[in-house]
Formats: C-alpha cells, sequence, structure tokens
C-alpha cells in the first residue's frame, strides 16, 4: 500500500491522478478506497455467511495481503533496504527495497511505503529467461530425453566466456533497464568447433548478466542492491546459481522454504493473528536461509569484462533487429518511427540528451551538419565531423547526418571514419546544372560502406530525383516539409504529397522516405498518415516536458 493520497507523482505518493484522467477514467477515482491498509493489518472478520461458504468459523480475522511477487519478497525476507528479490522462471523479476523514492527510465517505481511502511520498492524485469532454456532444449535435444542436469553438465565443461560465444537473451522484448519491445535474441562469435554445450552456457550467462544490467539500471534510479534473495526454477541448477552470483559479483542468497508468496501470506497471518508485533520481527522468526552462494572473485572478475561486451552488444544490434522487424512484415504503421533531431537538444548536456534517446523507442538519430555558407546565414552553422565523432562515441543508434555545405563530396570519407551510417546530402547544393556531380557524389558515400540519402527542400519537386531513384543509387530520401537549419517552424503540409510521388519514382525499391520538421503532437498523425517511414522531430522531443522518451511515446501514439 503506498503512504498517503492525493495526487501521484507528489512527494507523499498516492495515486496517479493524472494516469486516470489521461485514460479517461477520472470518474474511478472516488469510488477509490479513502483507506488503504498495510501488509499484516486486520481488515475486519469474516461475516457469518462468507464464514459458512468457506468452511470456517465466524469472526476469524480478515487480514491484509497483496500481490504474489510482494508477499513473496516478505516470505524471502527481502524487506530490508539494500536487498533485492529475484524471482526466476519464464521470466525474472527483480524488485529492490530502498530507501530512496527516486525515478528513472531504468526501472519501474519507486513505490512508496511498499512493501512496508518506511521503505520504498523498485523493479526490473528480463521477458525471457527460463523460457529460453526451455526452448533451447527443445532444439538442442531434438527429441531425445536430454536433462538440464546433463546441459548444464556440457556447459560447465566450458570456460566462462563459453569460448567466444555471446548470446542475448531478449528473444521476447526488453523489459529494463531499457524498454524496447522489438528486441530480439542473439547469438554473436560462434565457429564451427562450438558445441551444444557452448550455446547452453552462453544463454544461460545472457539471462545472468541480463540480470546484472537490471541490476545496474536500479542502481542508477537510486536503488542498489548488496544481496540477491533468490526464488524459482533457477534454485533448481547449483550451476546456475553460481553464475547469477559470479555475473552480478552479488551473493545469492536461497530460503529453506521456496515457496515465497506462500511463506509471505504466513508471516502476515501471523503478524494479523498477533503472534508477532511486526513483519519484520515475524520475518527474522520464520525466514530460514538454506545456503549462501558468494560469487568467485576470479570468474566475476571475467564477467565483469564479458558483461561490458554484452552492453556493447545489445546496442549495436538494436537498430539491426528493428529493421528486420519492419522486413518481416506486420501492420505497416508499426515499421513507423521517429528520429530525434539533435540540432534542438540540450548542447550543453549532449550526453545526456543521447542517454535519453536511448533509452526511448528509437532506432536513429537526425544530426545536421551545416557550414554556415552554403545557406548564407551565420545562424545555419552548426557543428561538424568533430561533433559527429563525439556522438558516436555515446551512442550505437543509427547516426543519419544532413549535409547542407560546399563541396559535400570532401566530407565523404571523413564522415565514414566518424561513424556516420546515412549520409544526406541536399539536393539544391547541385540542383540540374550539377546532375553529374550529383551522382558521383551518392556513388562514393555507397562506396565509402554509408548509405546514401538526398534531401528535398520544401519547394523542391519529387521528380527532381527520378533519374537518381531510378538507377537504384538512394537508400534514404528526407523531405524537408520547413526550411532547413531553423528550429520551431511551422510545417508546411503540402511538402507531404510528396512521399507518396518518391515512393512511386522508387517502383518498390527499399528506399526509406524521412519528413523533416514541424512534427509535433498537432501535425504528426497527417505526417504518418502520408507513408513516411521516418519522421524527424526535435523541438518538440526534446522539449517534451515529460523528457524524450515520453515525447516519443506520445508522437508513436498516434500511428
Amino acid at each position: 500500500g503506498g503512504e498517503g493520497g492525493g495526487e501521484g507523482g507528489g512527494g507523499g505518493g498516492g495515486r496517479p491522478a493524472k494516469l486516470y484522467e489521461a485514460c479517461g477514467v477520472a470518474d474511478a477515482l472516488p469510488k477509490m478506497p479513502d483507506e488503504y491498509l498495510p501488509f499484516g493489518a486486520v481488515v475486519g472478520r469474516l461475516t457469518g455467511a462468507a464464514a459458512s461458504d468457506l468452511g470456517l468459523g465466524e469472526g476469524v480475522k480478515v487480514v491484509q495481503g497483496g500481490p504474489d511477487a510482494f508477499v513473496g519478497m516478505v516470505g524471502l525476507g527481502c524487506v530490508r533496504p539494500g536487498q533485492l528479490c529475484l524471482i526466476t522462471g519464464s521470466s525474472h523479476l527483480h524488485c529492490a527495497v530502498s530507501n530512496s523514492d527516486g525515478k528513472s527510465g531504468t526501472c519501474w517505481g519507486a513505490y512508496k511505503g511498499c512493501p512496508l511502511p518506511g521503505v520504498c520498492f523498485a523493479e526490473g524485469g528480463q521477458s525471457s529467461t527460463g523460457s529460453v532454456l526451455r526452448w533451447a532444449k527443445g532444439i538442442l535435444s531434438d527429441g531425445s530425453t536430454l536433462t538440464y542436469k546433463e546441459l548444464d553438465g556440457e556447459a560447465e565443461a566450458t570456460p566462462v566466456g563459453a569460448d567466444g560465444v555471446l548470446a542475448l537473451e531478449t528473444f521476447q522484448g526488453s523489459r529494463t533497464p531499457r524498454t524496447d519491445a522489438k528486441a530480439r535474441g542473439a547469438f554473436i562469435g560462434l565457429s564451427l568447433s562450438h558445441t551444444r554445450g557452448h550455446l547452453w552456457r552462453a544463454l544461460m550467462e545472457a539471462v545472468c548478466l541480463g540480470t546484472r544490467s537490471c541490476i545496474e539500471g536500479l542502481a542508477e534510479a537510486g536503488h542498489p542492491a548488496t544481496e540477491i534473495l533468490i526464488a524459482g526454477g533457477a534454485c533448481r541448477s547449483a550451476f546456475w546459481l553460481q553464475m547469477h552470483a559470479d555475473a552480478c559479483g552479488l551473493p545469492v542468497v536461497v530460503c529453506e522454504f521456496q515457496d515465497a508468496p506462500l511463506l509471505g501470506c504466513a508471516i502476515l497471518a501471523s503478524v494479523g493473528a498477533g503472534v508477532y508485533a511486526s513483519v519484520e520481527e515475524a520475518v527474522e522468526n520464520m525466514v530460514r536461509v538454506s545456503r549462501r552462494v558468494e560469487p568467485d572473485p576470479g570468474r566475476a572478475k571475467e564477467y565483469k569484462r564479458l558483461f561490458g561486451v554484452y552492453k556493447e552488444m545489445s546496442g549495436a544490434v538494436k537498430p539491426l533487429v528493428h529493421e528486420l522487424s519492419r522486413i518481416r512484415g506486420g501492420a505497416a504503421q508499426q515499421s513507423q518511427t521517429i528520429s530525434p533531431s539533435l540540432l534542438s537538444a540540450d548542447w550543453s548536456d549532449l550526453a545526456s540528451e543521447i542517454s535519453q534517446c536511448e533509452h526511448s523507442d528509437v532506432t536513429h538519430l537526425h544530426c545536421d551538419v551545416f557550414d554556415g555558407v552554403e545557406i548564407p546565414d551565420p545562424n545555419t552553422l552548426t557543428f561538424g565531423p568533430g561533433m559527429i565523432r563525439a556522438i558516436r562515441r555515446r551512442t550505437k543508434l543509427s547516426l543519419d547526418v544532413h549535409l547542407v555545405v560546399k563541396n559535400p563530396a570532401s566530407y565523404i570519407d571523413v564522415m565514414a571514419e566518424c561513424g556516420c551510417n546515412c549520409l544526406i546530402i541536399q539536393f539544391e547544393t547541385f540542383g540540374e546544372e550539377k546532375r553529374e556531380e550529383l551522382r558521383a557524389c551518392c556513388e562514393a558515400i555507397r562506396r565509402s560502406g554509408m548509405r546514401c540519402g538526398v534531401c528535398l527542400a520544401p519547394k523542391t519537386p519529387a521528380s527532381a530525383i527520378s533519374e537518381e531513384l531510378s538507377a537504384g543509387l538512394l537508400d534514404v530520401v528526407d523531405i524537408l516539409t520547413v526550411e532547413p537549419c531553423f528550429a520551431k517552424q511551422e510545417i508546411q503540409l503540402e511538402a507531404l504529397a510528396k512521399v507518396r510521388a518518391i515512393k512511386e519514382l522508387a517502383q518498390g525499391a527499399d528506399v526509406r522516405v524521412i519528413v523533416d520538421g514541424g512534427i509535433n503532437d498537432k501535425t504528426v498523425r497527417q505526417a504518418f498518415k502520408s507513408g513516411a517511414d521516418t519522421l524527424v522531430s526535435g523541438s518538440y522531443v526534446f522539449g517534451h516536458r515529460g523528457g524524450v522518451k515520453a515525447g516519443v511515446e506520445s508522437l508513436l501514439k498516434m500511428r
């Protein structure tokens, strides 16, 4: 239960009134109870009718319980700040008890007064853990009677890191520390020398490294853990328990009684019945530790190094699996994305702004490199290759670099070296009179390993690049709906008609069409309806009062 009433988000906790209003159910608020009881409090006594139905005596005390995971925390003895309850099964749930009510995009919560008054609770989660191993066992056993224990034995015979094989366990998307419904599993480092045991170990390690990532996300939000209290399927494998301790660098505590929610109910009942004066006292007397698994220092050091690669891999594959989800099919509108324009970010805190983008449902960042000469206005001078290089060091998201400069060909090699993924040149820099230079520039961009894009100003028709589209020189077409470089302009809606024209000129070729400029909550629906694949939004996304993630989500929900 929460501490205090009132509107959520304030210092006293309570109900999120704004959320109810946004969902159109504000009328439910007055119907909610005025009083909330903590775990273990007596709600009342059984009535005669209820007692008859249940086969119990009239007047038996009814004691306040709660959701199974929260009661399970009590059953594991996870009631003190610094403790983390890890419930394992088809997925992993990480419940951290904390003194802080800090919030972050890397976890859910914190929730005040939960599981007990006076403390806070925050949670993380992995969508697919035990389910990944079950899937792998089905494939690797090929219908035989192969057991989990036998697979563990094969994995244990291989070293930490599975002889260079690393996996991602995000087969069903990622919950925390980065929420990404499109995330998928992966293997890297495979060779013909690797065996079934290597694959099994790589998947087990992926789950443990993912757990470490969630625990770090909780710590980043102000909820650090000093020990893990574990329950569920992972407790049946001593090998996997040790791996959790080694990979997370934290001791793992296994309790004597494994059905934590059931024991939690008994603990709360004992308090309500007056056997113990408090939940804390009941926990002290009723929760018994079976064993404590300490991390092995040598293996913990190896896993710390492997974790760095795991994090890099997770970020590196994100744009690839998002693109694969687009190729795979599904509703067309679900493949439409938002690309935040760093031109509108807070340049004094760019690392933080990029981090917010990383934690949002985006695959691309849009970077405008203008030299202040091609458009003769000193206000159009933005940033150059050095900034692109710095941005690349901060993110694995795909970088679309829109180049408006004199002699764009001279920038191609340096932009490729800086880590640009798609270089977009401005058509008007060349015009009809420099058609051959435009083509040569497009060819050079592609030879450099980057994707090639051309940007059209609002008044330039789609037919201006029909020859380049027919020749298959373009991967991207950026349609400007505002004049280039200046923020906070009103959208020129008539330019949206070019989206359909570009797709017709592309004749089925895989050309990503970007609509760039003036995208906000008032214009996004029309922009998506035009059929564009990517919408560039700057001022709206970076100026959103809820942060970048909330800004992106508010636009995507209008697809």
